[in-house]
């Protein structure tokens, strides 16, 4: 082995094992740079005129930057969202190694240490050659990605499609208007989003100004399922993009729902200039119930296993099961980059089959973790997990893969022994094919005559569909929806009869 090799092989297998440093949400380093074009980038400049920042780090001999690049992701969003297109974003690729010179990234003979081939063929976002970049953000693995939002704040991502990136980026505050404030950084401290009995919450946010005016006072309301339960006074200072954070009381959610958030006033105006970030809807699905103390898991991996880690918990949060790379563990989901092999790691397309024994009757959650950001389909290779009854291997009551970093799925266990057992539900859904790209047909059986209604909202709260009230009879309904034209990604069925509501989630596919 030649020095150069053992060189690059060193740094890569370090650059494998660490992780990036910078927290959510930092204050982005400024810098002012050239590209090899000679193009002068301000990154503060760029930000105070509205714009978002994807900036990604990288090394012109990374295996999975080259593959990253070749895929097209990044040109594809430049070219939909950048200067060409909408002119909200501007991406900017960094090569970090302080070995490489411009020529590895066109890959021209002259190149000073080694690269896959020519990285500026065919893309026109701008490639920088600045390693002290990938030093102020404390960058530790190829690639890195970030979003840098207008009010400065960074956020790393992973190493997602055109739509989940752009997604995350919309999730930035963008300045506009007068008046005008928006709901950020929703969380209500658990990321469990299916309802096992009951489940606990506390909602949080921050507010942001988003209006040249300062924001001196907001009325803030929490509904769930349309029935006000909390509402909240603010008053303060912020200039723009300053933030504020609210906190509602905790609260005990039962059985499917919305919770909704909403900015009901500001400056002692009834709205404000842009009513599309004054609303949040978090939802949430009744948990999936097993009939016995005995599940079967089935993993299958995607072409990188290595990047897999699970583990299922009961109520009080122990670890009762747990698989898959240990190095990874439930906290490393998007942010270790692509690991080598540690203990317990799977495979590449591989199916892992399990039976897991559980202690009894009573709710349990699952957490599937993905070292890359990028779940475990469908990027590279189409990996699933799949949760059985013991008795019935066959028809999965729990199953997906595609996700980012992290999927938290909540389940109850009532085994036919059990002394209690839940009254059945009022109103039965299901749909299929689930995921669907075309057609998706929804069931649902009533237990009384009602009037039935139904709205579908995307995964970040927007209402794509909905259905009048109509009086039903009893018994079994169908109805059928084209999904043409709608956008790839999760979505929430909520459907209402009388005074009861189902919530539940369908996958629209390619």
């Amino acid at each position: 082995m030649n020095t150069r090799l053992a060189i690059l092989l060193l740094l890569f297998s370090l650059s494998l094992r660490l992780s990036a440093q910078l927290p959510p949400g930092s204050q982005a380093p400024d810098f002012t740079t050239q590209d090899i074009k000679g193009q002068t980038w301000h990154l503060h400049g760029l930000l105070e005129q509205g714009k978002i920042v994807l900036l990604v780090f990288g090394a012109t001999w990374c295996h999975p930057c080259w593959a990253y690049h070749n895929s097209q992701v990044l040109q594809q969003l430049f070219q939909t969202h950048g200067p060409e297109g909408s002119n909200m974003l501007q991406v900017l690729f960094v090569e970090s190694d302080p070995n490489t010179n411009a020529e590895c990234l066109s890959g021209q003979q002259g190149c000073s240490s080694f690269s896959l081939g020519n990285w500026v063929g065919g893309a026109s976002f701008p490639f920088i050659d600045n390693a002290a970049l990938a030093d102020s953000f404390q960058v530790n693995y190829y690639p890195t990605i970030f979003i840098v939002c207008p009010n400065k704040r960074v956020y790393q991502v992973g190493q997602s499609n055109v739509e989940a990136l752009w997604e995350k980026a919309l999730e930035c505050p963008v300045a506009a208007g007068t008046n005008n404030a928006g709901i950020y950084n929703y969380t209500v401290g658990t990321a469990q989003r299916e309802v096992c009995q009951s489940l606990g919450v506390a909602p949080s946010f921050a507010l942001v100004n988003l209006g040249t005016n300062p924001l001196t006072q907001a009325s803030l309301t929490l509904h769930w399922n349309d029935l006000l339960q909390q509402t909240k006074q603010w008053q303060g200072y912020l200039p723009q993009y300053d933030e504020a954070i609210i906190e509602f009381d905790s609260m005990t959610l039962s059985g499917p729902g919305v919770l909704k958030t909403t900015i009901a006033s500001i400056n002692g105006l009834v709205g404000d200039d842009d009513f599309s970030n004054n609303i949040y809807f978090d939802h949430y699905a009744s948990a999936s119930t097993f009939s016995t103390t005995q599940i079967i898991l089935k993993i299958k991996t995607d072409d990188f296993g290595a990047e897999t880690y699970w583990e299922l918990r009961d109520e009080q949060g122990a670890v009762l099961h747990k698989g898959g790379n240990s190095n990874v563990g439930p906290d490393g989901g998007g942010r270790l980059g692509l690991t080598l092999p540690g203990p317990g790691s799977y495979n590449n397309n591989t199916l892992i089959n399990k039976t897991l024994a559980l202690p009894g009757d009573g709710c349990y959650s699952i957490l599937f973790v993905d070292a890359y950001g990028d779940g475990i389909c469908c990027n590279y290779g189409n990996g699933y997990y799949r949760i059985f009854n013991a008795n019935n291997p066959v028809i999965p009551l729990i199953s997906g893969g595609e996700f980012g970093a992290v999927e938290h799925r909540g389940f109850e266990v009532a085994s036919i022994s059990s002394v209690f057992r839940p009254a059945a539900e009022p109103i039965q859904l299901r749909f299929y094919p689930n995921p669907s790209s075309d057609i998706l047909h929804v069931t649902f059986s009533l237990n009384n005559s009602s009037e039935v209604s139904a709205t579908i909202f995307n995964a970040v709260g927007q209402l794509a569909h909905q259905v009048s009230p109509e009086k039903l009879a009893s018994g079994e309904h169908r109805w059928t929806f084209s999904l043409k034209g709608w956008t790839r990604g999760a979505y929430f069925i909520r459907l209402q009869a009388g005074d009861v509501a189902v919530m539940q989630k369908f996958v629209v596919a390619e």
